[in-house]
């Protein structure tokens, strides 16, 4: 048998699936604006999309190191709408989006925490570097906006507001070439991947001087902290690394979304994307 039937079936696929997934982008922004105030995120009818994840030839795999932000000695992070703190859920949201990654094919992912110990940042960067990460992604949750105490449940009482969701991605132009540029282009493409899932990328409002926002990109801010007070894992890492903050920790609407499985492979197949691009030279920019 010939491949020539094999190649023309594999073209029809892929064009049926490119037609899929320009539809279902198309039907997101088609539901966002007749129905704004319904389906935009993070309303929980706001629909996600999880687009197919396409390896360039000899792509090969790729080192990821996943770290679940906080959880270091006297830095637990946020406490969220629900009184979640913050290193609670970025060791849980890490896990799955691990386990996701590792699934689609092309990752070898490992975790800079995984159960209840205090792991120091310089120990994280140092474990990345010695692994040989291709990337150094940081999930976190943000906090934003004035906030009101509330009781999510009986017994319970933390700070809540609805005035800044969304989404940010946050970079250190702070190193030589080429690392600088690939840093910035993970940023970037995470950014995009995240938007064109169904995410709000957040606009910078209360980051004033602290965050430079990228005028090209929504949801990117490049690091503008004084020089002593810089982010250490968006400067120290010696390859590409970024800060996701995921959502809004004080708005319950997102920190409820961002609980759903759903949600979490969404946001696993959009990151694999952004990887997929920055990882392969020619995609890059």
């Amino acid at each position: 048998m010939t491949s020539e039937p094999v190649e023309r079936r594999t073209k029809v696929w892929l064009g049926a699936a490119a037609f899929v997934v320009v539809g279902l982008v198309a039907g997101v922004a088609s539901l966002r604006r007749a129905h704004p105030e319904r389906t935009a995120w993070p309303d929980p009818s706001a629909p996600l999309v999880v687009a197919p994840l396409s390896l360039p030839p000899a792509f090969g795999t790729r080192r990821i190191f996943l770290d679940a932000g906080h959880g270091a000695p006297n830095n637990p992070g946020n406490t969220s709408a629900l009184c979640e703190r913050e290193q609670d859920f970025t060791r849980s949201l890490a896990r799955d989006v691990a386990a996701a990654l590792s699934r689609s094919g092309p990752f070898e992912v490992r975790l800079s925490r995984s159960g209840g110990e205090l792991v120091p940042y310089a120990e994280r960067v140092q474990a990345a570097r010695a692994w040989h990460a291709d990337a150094f992604v940081s999930l976190h949750s943000d906090v934003r906006g004035r906030s009101e105490p509330w009781s999510p449940a009986p017994g319970q009482s933390c700070l809540r507001n609805h005035d800044a969701p969304g989404f940010s991605v946050l970079w250190s132009d702070d190193a030589t070439e080429p690392l600088r540029s690939r840093r910035k282009a993970l940023a970037e493409n995470v950014a995009t991947e995240l938007g064109a899932m169904g995410l709000l990328p957040y606009r910078g409002k209360e980051y004033h001087a602290d965050y430079a926002a990228d005028a090209g990109h929504a949801g990117v801010f490049v690091d503008r902290h004084p020089h002593a007070n810089r982010i250490f894992v968006l400067w120290r890492p010696s390859m590409p690394s970024v800060i996701v903050e995921t959502h809004n920790a004080r708005d319950d609407r997102e920190v409820l979304r961002f609980r759903e499985p759903a949600t979490r492979r969404a946001f696993a197949r959009a990151l694999a994307r952004a990887l997929v691009r920055t990882l392969t030279p020619a995609l890059s920019g």
